[in-house]
Parts: structure tokens; sequence; C-alpha cells
């Protein structure tokens, strides 16, 4: 795989894991796709 490819599953990973011990909840990830993209307007 190309590093492109192998960044984007670390990300991921990094992503699931602060999810899993409390780092990040749902509520967060939703608020900053709503904030960041105009969903509905």
């Amino acid at each position: 795989m190309s590093g492109e490819f192998i960044s984007v599953d670390l990300r991921n990973a990094e992503m699931n894991l602060a999810e899993i011990i409390g780092e990040v909840t749902s509520d967060d990830i939703l608020n900053n796709i709503f904030m960041k993209f105009c969903i509905g307007k």
C-alpha cells in the first residue's frame, strides 16, 4: 500500500481508539460534521 492509504488507516484507528477510551464522543463527531458542512441549508 502507498503511504496515503496507510496514513488514512492509522488516522481511522486513532479516531476509533479515542472514541473507545472516551476522548472523543459520537456527539463530538456529529457536531464537528455539522460545523464544517452546511447540511440541511
